[in-house]
Protein backbone atom coordinates (compact mmCIF):
# COMPACT_ATOMS: atom_id res chain seq x y z
CA UNK A 1 0.00 0.00 0.00
CA UNK A 2 2.74 2.25 1.19
CA UNK A 3 5.10 1.39 -2.26
CA UNK A 4 1.55 2.13 -4.44
CA UNK A 5 1.07 5.61 -2.45
CA UNK A 6 4.68 5.90 -2.71
CA UNK A 7 4.90 5.68 -6.62
CA UNK A 8 1.42 7.50 -7.13
CA UNK A 9 3.44 10.67 -5.59
CA UNK A 10 6.38 10.69 -7.57
CA UNK A 11 4.31 9.98 -11.04
CA UNK A 12 2.78 13.44 -9.68
CA UNK A 13 5.76 15.13 -8.86
CA UNK A 14 7.79 14.04 -11.95
CA UNK A 15 4.25 15.33 -14.04
CA UNK A 16 4.24 18.89 -12.42
CA UNK A 17 8.27 19.38 -12.75
CA UNK A 18 7.77 18.06 -16.49
CA UNK A 19 4.77 21.02 -16.65
CA UNK A 20 6.54 23.69 -14.79
CA UNK A 21 9.65 23.19 -16.83
CA UNK A 22 7.58 23.26 -20.00
CA UNK A 23 5.95 26.52 -19.07
CA UNK A 24 9.36 28.19 -18.30
CA UNK A 25 10.73 26.92 -21.96
CA UNK A 26 7.65 28.07 -23.63
CA UNK A 27 7.38 31.86 -21.34
CA UNK A 28 11.57 32.14 -22.61
CA UNK A 29 10.30 31.79 -26.66
CA UNK A 30 7.80 34.38 -26.37
CA UNK A 31 10.07 37.12 -24.86
CA UNK A 32 10.74 39.06 -28.54
CA UNK A 33 15.00 39.05 -29.04
CA UNK A 34 16.27 42.83 -29.16
CA UNK A 35 17.12 44.26 -32.80
CA UNK A 36 20.77 43.84 -33.28
CA UNK A 37 22.62 46.91 -33.78
CA UNK A 38 23.68 47.63 -36.90
CA UNK A 39 25.99 50.36 -38.22
CA UNK A 40 24.75 52.44 -41.37
CA UNK A 41 26.56 51.27 -44.67
CA UNK A 42 29.94 53.17 -45.26
CA UNK A 43 29.34 56.27 -48.24
CA UNK A 44 31.19 55.92 -51.00
CA UNK A 45 34.67 57.69 -50.50
CA UNK A 46 34.70 61.52 -51.02
CA UNK A 47 37.97 61.65 -52.56
CA UNK A 48 39.93 58.64 -55.44
CA UNK A 49 43.40 59.41 -54.18
CA UNK A 50 45.19 60.35 -50.91
CA UNK A 51 46.35 63.51 -52.64
CA UNK A 52 44.18 65.67 -54.80
CA UNK A 53 47.22 68.27 -56.49
CA UNK A 54 49.08 70.38 -53.52
CA UNK A 55 46.04 68.86 -50.80
CA UNK A 56 46.01 65.90 -48.88
CA UNK A 57 42.91 64.02 -48.73
CA UNK A 58 41.08 62.15 -46.31
CA UNK A 59 41.06 59.05 -48.86
CA UNK A 60 43.00 56.03 -47.25
CA UNK A 61 43.63 52.71 -49.45
CA UNK A 62 42.15 49.09 -48.58
CA UNK A 63 43.94 47.83 -46.24
CA UNK A 64 47.06 46.05 -47.11
CA UNK A 65 48.28 48.09 -50.08
CA UNK A 66 51.01 49.87 -51.17
CA UNK A 67 50.85 53.41 -52.89
CA UNK A 68 53.74 54.93 -55.48
CA UNK A 69 53.42 58.41 -55.03
CA UNK A 70 54.98 60.63 -57.65
CA UNK A 71 54.50 64.32 -57.41
CA UNK A 72 56.35 66.91 -60.15
CA UNK A 73 56.05 70.45 -60.31
CA UNK A 74 57.67 72.69 -63.11
CA UNK A 75 58.95 76.31 -63.31
CA UNK A 76 56.44 79.34 -63.49
CA UNK A 77 55.10 80.46 -66.56
CA UNK A 78 57.07 83.81 -66.12
CA UNK A 79 59.84 83.64 -68.82
CA UNK A 80 57.79 82.92 -71.89
CA UNK A 81 59.27 80.91 -74.46
CA UNK A 82 62.48 81.00 -73.16
CA UNK A 83 61.94 77.98 -71.25
CA UNK A 84 58.74 77.17 -72.99
CA UNK A 85 56.17 78.02 -69.80
CA UNK A 86 58.25 76.82 -67.14
CA UNK A 87 58.51 73.10 -68.72
CA UNK A 88 62.41 73.27 -69.18
CA UNK A 89 62.82 75.51 -65.95
CA UNK A 90 63.35 74.43 -62.63
CA UNK A 91 61.96 71.98 -61.34
CA UNK A 92 60.65 70.17 -57.86
CA UNK A 93 60.14 66.50 -57.23
CA UNK A 94 58.94 64.24 -54.70
CA UNK A 95 59.11 60.18 -54.52
CA UNK A 96 57.25 58.41 -51.63
CA UNK A 97 55.80 55.06 -50.73
CA UNK A 98 52.80 54.95 -48.18
CA UNK A 99 51.60 51.83 -46.94
CA UNK A 100 47.86 51.42 -45.91
CA UNK A 101 47.91 49.50 -42.40
CA UNK A 102 44.43 48.93 -42.17
CA UNK A 103 41.20 51.03 -43.45
CA UNK A 104 41.92 53.63 -41.46
CA UNK A 105 45.95 53.58 -40.65
CA UNK A 106 48.49 55.27 -43.69
CA UNK A 107 51.98 55.46 -43.01
CA UNK A 108 54.46 56.93 -45.60
CA UNK A 109 57.87 57.73 -46.41
CA UNK A 110 59.04 60.45 -48.94
CA UNK A 111 61.90 62.15 -50.67
CA UNK A 112 61.77 65.96 -52.32
CA UNK A 113 64.57 67.41 -54.91
CA UNK A 114 64.25 71.14 -53.46
CA UNK A 115 66.18 71.62 -49.92
CA UNK A 116 66.54 67.71 -50.12
CA UNK A 117 63.48 67.38 -47.93
CA UNK A 118 63.12 63.65 -46.19
CA UNK A 119 59.43 62.99 -44.93
CA UNK A 120 57.71 60.84 -42.56
CA UNK A 121 53.68 60.99 -42.43
CA UNK A 122 50.97 59.80 -40.71
CA UNK A 123 47.17 59.72 -41.33
CA UNK A 124 44.29 58.53 -38.82
CA UNK A 125 40.92 58.59 -40.43
CA UNK A 126 38.81 58.26 -37.20
CA UNK A 127 35.04 58.98 -38.49
CA UNK A 128 33.20 58.02 -41.94
CA UNK A 129 30.69 59.28 -43.76
CA UNK A 130 27.64 56.90 -43.67
CA UNK A 131 24.43 56.61 -45.83
CA UNK A 132 21.80 58.40 -43.86
CA UNK A 133 24.03 58.68 -40.89
CA UNK A 134 27.01 60.07 -39.64
CA UNK A 135 27.43 63.28 -42.15
CA UNK A 136 31.37 63.73 -42.69
CA UNK A 137 34.65 61.59 -43.33
CA UNK A 138 37.52 62.84 -40.53
CA UNK A 139 40.89 62.30 -40.80
CA UNK A 140 44.20 63.73 -38.80
CA UNK A 141 47.35 64.17 -40.87
CA UNK A 142 50.87 64.56 -39.47
CA UNK A 143 54.08 64.92 -41.68
CA UNK A 144 57.68 65.59 -40.15
CA UNK A 145 60.15 66.73 -42.74
CA UNK A 146 63.74 67.13 -42.33
CA UNK A 147 66.25 69.37 -44.55
CA UNK A 148 69.02 67.92 -45.83
CA UNK A 149 71.26 70.49 -47.12
CA UNK A 150 74.51 71.50 -46.35
CA UNK A 151 74.67 72.23 -42.23
CA UNK A 152 75.77 76.53 -43.17
CA UNK A 153 72.27 77.50 -44.39
CA UNK A 154 71.66 77.67 -40.63
CA UNK A 155 74.29 80.08 -39.61
CA UNK A 156 75.91 79.81 -36.25
CA UNK A 157 75.12 78.30 -33.24
CA UNK A 158 73.44 75.24 -35.56
CA UNK A 159 71.65 71.62 -34.34
CA UNK A 160 70.61 68.98 -36.01
CA UNK A 161 67.50 69.83 -34.69
CA UNK A 162 67.15 73.22 -36.77
CA UNK A 163 66.56 71.02 -39.74
CA UNK A 164 63.00 69.78 -38.94
CA UNK A 165 59.78 71.16 -39.53
CA UNK A 166 55.95 69.71 -38.46
CA UNK A 167 52.89 69.70 -40.31
CA UNK A 168 49.27 68.67 -38.70
CA UNK A 169 46.05 68.92 -40.08
CA UNK A 170 42.35 67.68 -39.37
CA UNK A 171 40.96 67.17 -42.76
CA UNK A 172 36.46 67.23 -42.89
CA UNK A 173 34.67 65.65 -46.22
CA UNK A 174 31.36 64.81 -47.46
CA UNK A 175 30.30 63.62 -50.57
CA UNK A 176 27.32 65.62 -51.04
CA UNK A 177 25.73 63.56 -54.20
CA UNK A 178 27.41 61.19 -56.87
CA UNK A 179 29.41 64.66 -58.49
CA UNK A 180 30.49 66.95 -55.76
CA UNK A 181 33.10 66.65 -52.71
CA UNK A 182 34.11 68.99 -50.85
CA UNK A 183 36.73 68.83 -48.00
CA UNK A 184 37.73 71.59 -45.49
CA UNK A 185 41.26 71.66 -43.80
CA UNK A 186 42.44 73.45 -40.73
CA UNK A 187 46.35 72.94 -39.86
CA UNK A 188 49.04 73.82 -38.37
CA UNK A 189 53.02 74.28 -39.35
CA UNK A 190 56.36 74.85 -36.82
CA UNK A 191 59.83 74.94 -38.31
CA UNK A 192 62.49 74.44 -35.74
CA UNK A 193 64.01 77.03 -37.14
CA UNK A 194 63.69 79.93 -40.17
CA UNK A 195 66.03 82.66 -41.36
CA UNK A 196 65.83 85.43 -39.48
CA UNK A 197 68.87 87.21 -41.66
CA UNK A 198 67.02 87.50 -44.90
CA UNK A 199 63.18 88.48 -43.33
CA UNK A 200 63.77 89.66 -39.49
CA UNK A 201 60.13 89.34 -39.28
CA UNK A 202 59.83 85.55 -40.54
CA UNK A 203 57.87 83.28 -37.92
CA UNK A 204 58.40 80.16 -37.05
CA UNK A 205 54.40 79.33 -36.53
CA UNK A 206 51.89 79.75 -38.99
CA UNK A 207 48.26 78.29 -39.34
CA UNK A 208 45.82 77.81 -42.57
CA UNK A 209 42.61 76.52 -43.59
CA UNK A 210 41.85 75.02 -47.37
CA UNK A 211 39.44 74.28 -49.20
CA UNK A 212 39.09 71.28 -51.85
CA UNK A 213 36.47 70.68 -54.17
CA UNK A 214 35.70 67.64 -56.86
CA UNK A 215 33.41 67.63 -59.99
CA UNK A 216 32.70 64.13 -61.43
CA UNK A 217 32.41 64.44 -65.32
CA UNK A 218 32.37 60.77 -65.56
CA UNK A 219 33.31 57.31 -64.01
CA UNK A 220 36.71 58.29 -64.32
CA UNK A 221 37.65 62.07 -64.38
CA UNK A 222 36.87 64.66 -62.29
CA UNK A 223 37.58 68.71 -62.00
CA UNK A 224 39.30 70.14 -58.84
CA UNK A 225 39.91 72.87 -57.27
CA UNK A 226 41.57 73.95 -54.21
CA UNK A 227 42.67 77.44 -51.97
CA UNK A 228 44.96 77.26 -49.48
CA UNK A 229 45.56 80.56 -46.90
CA UNK A 230 48.46 80.64 -45.05
CA UNK A 231 47.40 82.75 -40.88
CA UNK A 232 50.57 84.18 -39.73
CA UNK A 233 50.67 86.74 -36.61
CA UNK A 234 51.81 89.70 -37.36
CA UNK A 235 51.80 89.29 -40.89
CA UNK A 236 50.50 92.22 -43.04
CA UNK A 237 49.05 91.09 -45.93
CA UNK A 238 50.75 91.87 -49.51
CA UNK A 239 48.83 94.21 -51.46
CA UNK A 240 47.90 94.22 -55.36
CA UNK A 241 46.75 96.94 -57.36
CA UNK A 242 46.05 97.73 -60.96
CA UNK A 243 48.41 100.11 -63.16
CA UNK A 244 47.03 100.19 -66.34
CA UNK A 245 47.09 96.48 -67.77
CA UNK A 246 49.68 95.43 -65.24
CA UNK A 247 49.22 93.84 -61.48
CA UNK A 248 51.51 95.32 -59.49
CA UNK A 249 52.78 94.31 -55.99
CA UNK A 250 53.19 96.30 -52.88
CA UNK A 251 54.63 93.83 -50.33
CA UNK A 252 54.33 93.75 -46.98
CA UNK A 253 57.10 91.79 -44.44
CA UNK A 254 56.88 89.29 -47.17
CA UNK A 255 54.10 87.51 -46.30
CA UNK A 256 53.58 83.87 -47.65
CA UNK A 257 50.78 84.13 -50.92
CA UNK A 258 47.68 81.69 -50.84
CA UNK A 259 48.09 78.86 -52.90
CA UNK A 260 45.35 78.17 -55.65
CA UNK A 261 45.25 75.35 -58.22
CA UNK A 262 42.87 74.13 -60.98
CA UNK A 263 43.18 70.78 -62.22
CA UNK A 264 42.20 67.45 -63.93
CA UNK A 265 41.98 64.37 -62.58
CA UNK A 266 41.51 60.45 -63.99
CA UNK A 267 41.11 57.51 -61.72
CA UNK A 268 40.64 53.86 -62.01
CA UNK A 269 40.88 51.06 -59.11
CA UNK A 270 44.56 51.20 -59.09
CA UNK A 271 46.04 54.31 -60.81
CA UNK A 272 45.19 58.28 -59.89
CA UNK A 273 46.63 60.80 -62.13
CA UNK A 274 46.28 64.83 -61.99
CA UNK A 275 47.19 67.77 -64.11
CA UNK A 276 46.30 71.14 -63.02
CA UNK A 277 48.05 74.62 -62.32
CA UNK A 278 49.36 75.71 -59.31
CA UNK A 279 50.89 78.99 -57.39
CA UNK A 280 52.87 77.09 -55.20
CA UNK A 281 56.23 75.08 -56.17
CA UNK A 282 56.80 73.58 -52.64
CA UNK A 283 55.72 70.25 -52.49
CA UNK A 284 55.19 69.19 -48.83
CA UNK A 285 52.70 70.51 -47.04
CA UNK A 286 54.38 72.68 -44.68
CA UNK A 287 56.27 74.54 -47.73
CA UNK A 288 53.27 75.22 -49.56
CA UNK A 289 51.81 77.05 -46.03
CA UNK A 290 55.27 78.62 -44.77
CA UNK A 291 57.29 79.08 -48.27
CA UNK A 292 54.99 79.80 -51.03
CA UNK A 293 56.65 83.70 -52.71
CA UNK A 294 54.47 83.46 -55.79
CA UNK A 295 51.11 85.28 -56.37
CA UNK A 296 48.76 83.22 -58.56
CA UNK A 297 46.87 86.85 -59.08
CA UNK A 298 49.96 88.05 -60.91
CA UNK A 299 50.63 85.02 -63.29
CA UNK A 300 53.21 83.61 -61.40
CA UNK A 301 51.32 80.08 -62.01
CA UNK A 302 53.40 76.70 -62.72
CA UNK A 303 52.13 73.42 -64.22
CA UNK A 304 52.46 70.60 -62.35
CA UNK A 305 51.25 66.39 -62.27
CA UNK A 306 50.81 63.64 -59.39
CA UNK A 307 51.02 60.06 -60.01
CA UNK A 308 50.03 57.10 -57.62
CA UNK A 309 49.97 53.67 -58.46
CA UNK A 310 47.89 51.28 -55.78
CA UNK A 311 49.47 47.47 -55.26
CA UNK A 312 47.39 45.09 -52.76
CA UNK A 313 48.66 42.71 -50.86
Amino acid sequence: MHNSIFSLKSLILGLAFMVSATGSILAQDSIPAEPEVTQKQLAKPAFESGIAMDNITVAIPSPQTLEFVLQHRFGTIQNGWADLAGLWGASNIRIGLNFSINKNVVVGLGTTKNNRLQDLLVKYTFLHQRKEGFPLTIAYFFNASMNATNKSIYGTGYKFVDRFAYYNEFLFARRFNNMFSAQIGLSYTHFNKVDKAADSLARNDAFAFSLLARVKLSPQSSVLLSYVQPIIINYDPAFIVRDGYNWLEIPKNRTPYPNISLGWEVSTSTHAFHLYISAAQGILPSEVVMHNNNNFWNGYILVGFNLTRLWSF
